[in-house]
C-alpha cells in the first residue's frame, strides 16, 4: 500500500482539475472521503468547514443517492454517490454488527484555485444515518437505472432547499 502525505497549508497531492463543490468517495478500501474543492476559499468558509457543526443526510430517489452536507454560513454541498462506479476490488461494504456503528468520514478541504489544503477533518455520521446509507447502497447495487434523470431534478432546485429534503442530521455527536 502506498501512503500519501496530506498536510494543511501544503499542495494537495491528487489532481483536482479545478474542482468546485464536493465529491463523495465512500465505501472504498481506502476509507470514506469527502473532498471539498472551493476556489478562492475565504477564511470564514474554511473555519466553518474545519470546526463548525456539520450536518449530513441524503436523498434516495430510485437509483440516486444524493448526499447533502451543510455547514454554518449557508455552506451547502450536494454530491451524488453511485457505488456501482466503485470497482469491486476497491469496494468496502462494512458488516454492521450493532445499531450503534458509525461511518467515519475524512474531509479534505482544498482551495481549488491554488490546490492548497485548507482543512482536514474526521467526523462520524449518526448511527441511524450510517445504517440507512448502507441499506440504500445495497438497493443501489441491484438497480440498473441511470441516476441522471432524478439528479437533474434536484440540480434544478435551489441548493438551500436540499438540507430539508435530505433531513440532514448533526454529525459527530452521540
Amino acid at each position: 500500500m502506498n501512503f500519501i502525505k496530506i498536510e494543511r497549508g501544503e499542495r494537495y497531492p491528487l489532481a483536482l482539475n479545478n474542482m468546485e463543490g464536493a465529491k463523495a468517495e465512500f465505501l472504498t478500501v481506502e476509507g470514506n472521503l469527502l473532498l471539498i474543492g472551493m476556489p478562492d476559499l475565504q477564511r470564514s468558509e474554511a473555519q466553518a468547514i474545519r470546526k463548525g457543526k456539520m450536518k449530513a443526510g441524503f436523498i434516495k430517489d430510485g437509483p440516486l443517492i444524493l448526499w447533502v452536507f451543510e455547514f454554518p454560513g449557508d455552506l451547502v454541498f450536494d454530491c451524488p454517490f453511485d457505488i456501482r462506479l466503485v470497482s469491486e476490488d476497491r469496494r468496502h461494504l462494512p458488516d454492521v454488527t450493532n445499531r450503534e456503528e458509525r461511518l467515519l468520514i475524512d474531509i479534505h478541504l482544498v482551495d481549488s484555485a491554488t490546490d492548497v489544503v485548507r482543512g482536514l477533518r474526521g467526523i462520524t455520521l449518526p448511527p441511524k444515518l450510517s445504517l440507512k446509507f448502507l441499506n440504500a447502497v445495497q438497493e443501489q447495487l441491484t438497480d440498473t437505472r441511470s441516476i441522471a434523470p432524478p439528479l437533474a431534478r434536484y440540480h434544478a432546485m435551489d441548493i438551500l432547499r436540499l438540507p430539508k429534503l435530505a433531513a440532514v442530521q448533526v454529525c459527530g455527536q452521540n
